[in-house]
């Protein structure tokens, strides 16, 4: 079996090489630079608390505004049209906060706490206990400094509002990071062994961003090169195996990136639209148009035979309303020829307009096909519950996880020699209960899943063995009273199951009838 330590050396030496050269960042580095979105805190030294933000600069985004009549154009030709769907998708993700909870709730369905962790044993020979152990902990230790759980939170999300997700991996002895890039810029182009996607990515992109190449540092500044080498062959050049993420929703279609709700985008508008319509007869609903006239002399026909002089109504006019300022919002005046002073309100079925903003809600989660649980008003009693639940569960976890799963087993094989293999457990925060019942029954006949039953508390395998250590060293069995089942009792406890000799042997009464039964207590 090939020594891992050599692996680790040489990664190490060349890291540590190139930065001396100050060409290549580490993981962390690249991570505070990608947050801060400020070049100059790239060359700060590295803090125990990392410097995300310059207090004294703005980040703005500005996004397009969208139509139901450009997204008609779109929609008749949806596959060149995909950036500009992405990009609508992108404004609705902000702009919607029924969209964002769409998108966000399926992206949080997946947790990749829950899993198992197997390391691979030769059954032909004879088992090696201190390698096995060695591998395992290389595996869990490189796993636990990943932070799975919140990198991949962010691909998921991209991934449901995009369809695609393009990054690069930077792992080094600093951290774990994965730079997302510009799907502009980026084309699905292969297929792992393991299942998972590969990518290349269009070298014109750092034409103009040599700033940016720099700081990026390896795999880009080699890529770019070939790229210079060869200007017309050589633009799209392939991401490296160890760098390469790669995640699609729609992976049978791998060709075409479309966002996977985009057949809900013109509900989502026509929710938009009718928000800003309700919110303007909000407005109207206060809105007071005060109507001052000057009377005309009583049975006169002439259009100008006023009662009061003109320019003295307007004089008492100007002191009543001349002072805009004094008047509240939402209330303006009017000098009118007539007979007296009233006020004009613009009163409407408030009621109606907010059933129809719900109504719309209720329709736009009702067709999205995989967030039934956010409308949880129309599920009624616990089947009906159970079976949304799991039709959600299956759309969310279907695609996603297993290209997550095979991508994580690659990457693993080219940083060790030999890992032990990840399988995530096809459960959620919403079904995990009913599955770690399940495994508590197998634990019942000495089925060994403690390790995984500990990962569907949150509890990672190296945090389980560490635990396991600790107490064993701090003696705690003897200063806490032992927690007892009837899992782990001792059949001759009198609190727990009785033995056979109390209950009786059933393979020897089952023969026996009751009445045999009774003339034996009889004597």
């Amino acid at each position: 079996m090939a020594n891992n330590s050599t692996k680790k050396d040489k990664k190490n030496s060349t890291v540590s090489s190139s930065n001396e050269g100050n060409k290549e960042r580490t993981a962390i580095e690249i991570k505070n630079w990608y947050n801060s979105q400020e070049n100059i805190t790239m060359f700060e030294k590295i803090r125990e608390r990392l410097q995300l933000l310059n207090p004294s600069s703005t980040v703005t985004h500005t996004f397009t505004t969208f139509s139901k009549e450009t997204l008609r154009q779109y929609m008749q030709n949806p596959l060149q049209n995909a950036k500009n769907l992405r990009n609508l998708s992108r404004y609705l993700y902000y702009r919607s906060q029924v969209y964002k909870r769409v998108i966000n709730y399926n992206a949080g369905m997946i947790n990749l706490n829950y899993r198992i962790i197997t390391p691979l044993v030769n059954l032909t020979e004879k088992l090696d206990k201190e390698q096995l152990i060695k591998d395992y902990y290389e595996t869990i230790l490189t796993i636990s400094n990943m932070n799975l759980s919140l990198e991949f939170f962010k691909i998921y999300v991209t991934c449901f509002r995009e369809d695609v997700f393009y990054g690069c991996v930077y792992y080094d002895d600093t951290g774990f990071f994965i730079l997302p890039l510009d799907p502009d810029y980026c084309k699905i182009t292969s297929i792992y062994r393991t299942g998972d996607l590969g990518f290349d990515m269009d070298m014109s992109y750092f034409s103009q961003r040599q700033e940016t190449l720099e700081l990026w540092g390896e795999p880009f500044t080699s890529m770019y090169r070939a790229y210079e080498s060869d200007t017309i062959n050589g633009r799209y050049q392939p991401m490296p195996d160890e760098n390469c993420v790669c995640l699609k929703v729609n992976i049978d279609d791998w060709q075409n990136p479309l966002p996977p709700y985009m057949g809900l985008f013109d509900s989502l508008i026509n929710l938009e639209d009718l928000k800003e319509i309700t919110a303007i007869a909000d407005e109207q609903q206060i809105y007071k148009l005060i109507v001052a006239t000057i009377p005309l002399i009583k049975g006169s026909n002439g259009v100008n035979d006023f009662a009061v002089d003109v320019d003295t109504a307007i004089d008492f006019y100007d002191k009543m309303f001349g002072d805009t300022e004094t008047m509240p919002p939402y209330t303006h005046t009017a000098l009118l020829p007539g007979l007296d002073i009233k006020d004009i309100s613009f009163t409407h079925d408030q009621a109606t307009d907010v059933n129809k903003v719900e109504n719309t809600t209720k329709a736009v989660l009702n067709t999205s096909g995989g967030a039934q649980v956010l409308n949880s008003s129309s599920i009624t009693g616990t089947t009906a519950w159970t079976g949304a639940i799991k039709a959600d569960e299956d759309f969310a976890l279907s695609s996603l996880l297993p290209q997550t799963q095979a991508w994580l087993n690659r990457f693993l094989s080219l940083k060790l020699s030999n890992p032990a293999k990840v399988r995530f457990l096809e459960t959620t925060t919403y079904t995990v209960d009913n599955f770690k019942n399940s495994l508590r029954q197998d634990a019942t006949y000495t089925m060994p899943v403690k390790i995984a039953l500990n990962s569907l508390n949150g509890i990672s395998e190296l945090e389980t063995l560490s635990m396991a250590h600790l107490e064993k060293a701090l003696d705690l069995s003897n200063l806490f009273t032992p927690l007892k089942s009837s899992n782990t009792m001792n059949t001759g406890d009198l609190t727990g199951r009785p033995t056979s000799e109390e209950s009786g042997n059933p393979l020897t009464d089952a023969g026996e009838s009751s009445r045999e039964k009774r003339d034996k207590s009889n004597g």
